[in-house]
């Protein structure tokens, strides 16, 4: 009996909703089954079986996902798991495309490099290749506090770490994804913005998530895509785990204003869908740039999809709701106007307060109007549908972004 798991099925795409839908479903199957027993896992479904009536492809986007899941999976078995590989005709293209997008340096590197130690693979099967260039920008980024050598971690100054780590996230980010997002005119205008916001994102997952956060961009004709990946504590944690908040934002503050009931669909995945747009409510509070400013540029200012998934629920947003985005982008920008007037001296405390205030209540309702549109429209069928429910629990904070062309 076979007991592996092959990862990328043939003749199918291993996308991001592949993963969600087949893969993690697979992942439980065989954790149903097996227990505790450690898993192991086939790259290509057929391996050296069917070669001429196989074919294989992977979105490269998927990577940080796929990452992700691997890296829960060795913590809770304490040892990088097993990757079964084939090299033949059937599997060359996609074997070659990982060996040169960092994939396999990324899931086992021992000397001190980036990357961790989650997978073991036989090297002999990395070879023979056809020569095939991709731009050296197309490489999967890891970001883990290891990284990090001159910055403590310990210290109680949570703003001094921020900063410390931001500050080298932000030079690194540049490093990685200028030039990718200088090829896309939808974000070439705004690159400073995507380039402080992902310095923002990858710099709460090192320092909240507890583990690596992945990262990836890929460019085409068509598109610019990009996600970020960890399977830290994710969005309600790292929520509830904060001992004060700044005085305009009241713990579960979104949550407590609305209520959402959906048909057929337990409370437990209602909650998991509540905590994501708590978040964003959150986010779009702060004087920093971080996921709701992502989601405002990717699809009111770039045209594009944003994708937020956590535990068992999943929202996408794109200008299908563009009415009540085009508002939050509004009250947004006076909020950080507001930041940004009394960090300059230019109104007073007391004027900070009612002006903040005054603002959050005007999103916050912005915000109820969204997530009773979104109960509304729910549908089980997923390509219509701004919320996507999952029976397999995937943990940490996964972002996806599409950006057209």
């Amino acid at each position: 009996m076979d007991t592996t798991v092959p990862i990328i099925d043939s003749g199918k795409n291993f996308t991001p909703l592949f993963f969600y839908t087949d893969f993690l479903k697979k992942l439980a199957g065989f954790y149903k089954v097996n227990k505790n027993e450690e898993v192991k896992f086939r790259l290509f479904e057929k391996g050296d079986n069917e070669i001429f009536n196989s074919s294989y492809r992977i979105d490269p986007i998927s990577i940080p996902l796929f990452l992700s899941i691997i890296e829960q999976l060795s913590k809770f078995h304490k040892k990088p798991l097993e990757l079964l590989l084939h090299n033949n005709n059937a599997t060359l293209n996609v074997l070659e495309f990982l060996f040169r997008a960092n994939f396999f340096q990324t899931i086992n590197s021992s000397n001190g490099e980036t990357g961790t130690r989650i997978m073991k693979y036989d090297a002999n099967y990395l070879g023979a290749f056809l020569g095939t260039e991709i731009r050296k920008e197309h490489i999967v980024r890891s970001y883990r506090k290891e990284d990090y050598n001159n910055v403590d971690f310990n210290q109680t100054d949570e703003i001094l770490l921020r900063d410390q780590v931001n500050s080298l996230t932000s030079y690194n980010v540049q490093v990685h994804f200028k030039e990718l997002l200088f090829d896309n005119e939808n974000t070439i205008n705004n690159h400073n913005a995507y380039i402080d916001i992902l310095s923002e994102l990858i710099t709460n997952g090192v320092i909240h998530s507890q583990s690596t956060t992945y990262a990836m961009m890929f460019v085409d004709k068509h598109q610019t895509k990009f996600s970020i990946s960890d399977n830290g504590i994710g969005l309600k944690n790292s929520l509830s785990s904060k001992t004060s908040f700044p005085f305009y934002y009241q713990k579960n503050e979104l949550r407590e204003s609305t209520s959402v009931k959906l048909e057929h669909v337990d409370q437990y995945f209602i909650d998991n869908l509540l905590d994501i747009f708590e978040i964003l409510f959150y986010s779009s509070l702060k004087e920093r740039k971080g996921l709701f400013d992502l989601m405002i540029n990717v699809v009111i200012k770039s045209d594009g999809y944003f994708r937020l998934h956590t535990d068992n629920c999943q929202i996408i947003i794109s200008n299908r709701i563009f009415k009540y985005i085009s508002s939050l982008n509004e009250f947004r920008e006076e909020i950080l106007d507001v930041h940004n007037l009394f960090e300059l001296g230019k109104i007073d405390n007391e004027s900070f307060k009612r002006h903040i205030l005054e603002k959050k209540n005007l999103i916050k309702n912005q915000f109820i109007k969204i997530i009773k549109s979104t109960a509304k429209y729910y549908s089980e069928e997923t390509r219509f549908s701004s919320i996507r429910f999952y029976n397999v629990k995937f943990k940490g904070v996964h972002i996806e972004v599409e950006i057209p062309n």
